[in-house]
């Protein structure tokens, strides 16, 4: 029997799901979504005004999730064996124990039911599954991600070794019969290595087609598995909506987006009428923007380079046409370089937007943009429901000489 997770109206405000508490997935799934998203604001405004001057600052409401369930558009899975069996899921917390999940109260349904059949057509082939502590065997975990406005859904196994037929032939039945839940394309992505990094450097395309198309306010944009995006694209369009109204109007300015990824804020800016350069580690993830500005037809408006943010910034100012007005910056968790801080401080520019998913490293670089730079809005948005992560946002104001 499928277990399925049950919408409820009581005021707990969460659903019925057989593996919430041993699956680490979520971690407020029964408490009422209004208290949990306010918890979480005041948690952040803490230690924003433990490390910050908020004098003055406008603060606005955290932007709580209009659906706080079935939100989650990317989904990374561990394989695993139990009494020989292959199994798949998320970690019981604070383990490495997979919970075998039938389904999932916040991730979107097509990609649930991708997951329950991943595993069955790993069942029926016996295709050979990855054991942690030996490094033996093949499957790894499952990818997929969906495009909400096109229902599109790609999908690939991480694998210890690449071009084997096992997982050729679980590409292809996992294709045919996923076609009816949006699949397009199955990919492998391949990890040699030992540990818990999921991803690997190398993939491939093995059935179908791999790139994920989207249309969304406008745009077309065309990514693919790996590719990093949002885990909530519904809050993600919001968060980048505020950072586009955060630079309004914007028709004649011009803009730097760093670490633009495949560009969804960067080319919502240029479709607005500025100009943008946008600057990212990823070579994939900057092709994938140059075809979506294409298939949009914003070449004109935004370009895009490859490569380290800070360096490519200080070249891209030594030989810009105008002076920036703005510049954008969504760094990984782990923040800002030091040296990329000091260039912007260096920069001046009269208006900085920060993004971020890290409040620590949030905090600590705003601290030190301070130096250069007034704060004057903090936004939190909460492009995570159910689990303790919260997105920020700030907006930051040239000081004067």
């Amino acid at each position: 029997m499928t277990l399925v997770a049950e919408a409820t109206p009581e005021t707990s405000g969460g659903v019925r799901c057989p593996h919430f508490g041993p699956c680490g997935g979520c971690s407020f799934l029964e408490d009422d979504y209004a208290e949990e998203a306010a918890a979480k604001e005041a948690a952040f405004l803490r230690a924003a005004r433990a490390r910050l001057d908020l004098t003055g600052v406008a603060v606005e409401p955290v932007k709580a999730a209009r659906e706080p369930l079935f939100y989650r558009t990317s989904l990374k899975a561990p394989f695993g064996l139990r009494r020989g069996k292959p199994v798949i899921g998320f970690y019981r917390p604070g383990s490495h124990e997979i919970v075998d999940l039938n389904t999932c109260a916040i991730q979107h349904p097509a990609l649930t039911k991708l997951l329950v059949l991943a595993r069955q057509c790993a069942t029926e082939l016996g295709t050979p599954i990855h054991d942690e502590r030996s490094h033996k065997g093949l499957l790894r975990h499952f990818l997929a991600r969906v495009a909400p406005g096109t229902g599109e859904v790609v999908a690939g196994f991480v694998v210890r070794y690449d071009r084997d037929r096992e997982t050729q032939r679980l590409a292809e039945r996992l294709l045919e019969r996923g076609a009816k839940h949006g699949l397009i394309g199955v990919s492998e992505n391949v990890n040699r290595e030992r540990g818990s990094a999921v991803l690997g450097p190398e993939t491939r395309l093995l059935a179908g087609r791999g790139e994920l198309r989207e249309e969304l306010d406008g745009l077309t944009l065309l990514t693919s598995l790996t590719t990093f995006a949002q885990v909530n694209a519904a809050q993600g369009r919001v968060l980048h909506d505020e950072v586009v109204r955060r630079l309004e109007p914007l028709a004649g300015k011009h803009v730097v987006d760093l670490f633009s990824g495949y560009g969804p804020i960067a080319l919502r800016l240029a479709a607005r009428g500025a100009r943008v350069h946008a600057v990212e580690y990823s070579a994939q993830a900057v092709r994938e923007g140059e075809r979506s500005a294409e298939a949009s037809g914003l070449t004109e408006r935004v370009t895009f380079a490859a490569g380290d943010a800070g360096r490519l910034l200080r070249e891209y100012v030594e030989h810009a046409p105008v002076p920036l007005d703005a510049i954008v910056v969504d760094p990984p968790r782990r923040g800002l370089a030091r040296a990329t801080l000091e260039l912007l401080l260096k920069l001046a520019v009269p208006r900085l937007v920060v993004v971020s998913c890290d409040p620590d490293t949030f905090l600590r670089d705003l601290a030190q943009l301070a130096e250069g730079y007034a704060l004057r809005e903090l936004v939190t948005i909460d492009l995570f429901p159910r689990t303790p992560h919260l997105e920020a946002l700030a907006v930051l104001e040239r000081r004067a000489p």
